[in-house]
């Protein structure tokens, strides 16, 4: 009986392994000579040294680990651009339309509804020709770590693009927000 049991946490430990593995090889470590990534919606300059992740409609960024900083740029078409409260963006839609709908997005994907979310900043901004929306927000999560959450999109023809960067406030937000704006302002549009 010792021995199939052995031989059972055994196999699910290589099982498990194997699992974590695939989940990791996804992961790519951007080096010095491979920062200018071309996606099919967008190009953009990421920063050397960290990590990436690639989806179908998304690009995730990391240094140290999704919980301490993550940028993730993020294409959606307008049909699926506020999926969680079902909402459609298009191309002529304000920034401050826009940024609402993306407050209410965010707000929606928490169970609790975010009720500790502070909006610091809200404004309209150019970003690669477009006009688009900004926001500077803050909560604290359930054990009390303050968060901070960068926010940047604009919408054109073909759908809606957006640009977060979010970090604890304590340490991570403010020493890595500049690769946020180096990304966030390296950003074109594939034609």
């Amino acid at each position: 009986m010792k021995l199939q049991n052995g031989i059972t946490a055994c196999l699910l430990a290589v099982l498990l392994a194997v699992l974590l593995a695939g989940c990791a090889a996804n992961w790519v470590r951007v080096e010095q000579s491979d920062r200018r990534y071309a996606g099919e919606h967008y190009t953009v300059t990421l920063p050397a040294g960290w990590m990436r992740n690639e989806t179908a409609d998304s690009l995730v960024l990391s240094r140290d680990g999704l919980d301490l900083q993550r940028i993730v740029i993020e294409f959606r078409p307008h049909e699926k651009a506020f999926e969680k409260i079902e909402r459609s963006s298009s191309a002529d839609m304000l920034p401050s339309e826009l940024a609402e709908l993306t407050i209410a997005e965010l707000k929606s994907s928490q169970e609790d509804g975010l009720p500790s979310l502070e909006i610091l900043d809200n404004r309209p901004v150019e970003i690669a020709g477009h006009t688009g929306y900004a926001l500077h927000l803050r909560f604290k999560t359930d054990e009390g770590l303050r968060i901070e959450v960068l926010l940047r999109g604009f919408v054109d023809e073909a759908g809606l693009y957006q640009f977060l960067y979010r970090a604890p406030t304590l340490h991570y937000f403010a020493r890595d927000r500049e690769a946020y704006e180096s990304v966030s302002e390296s950003f074109r549009q594939a034609h």
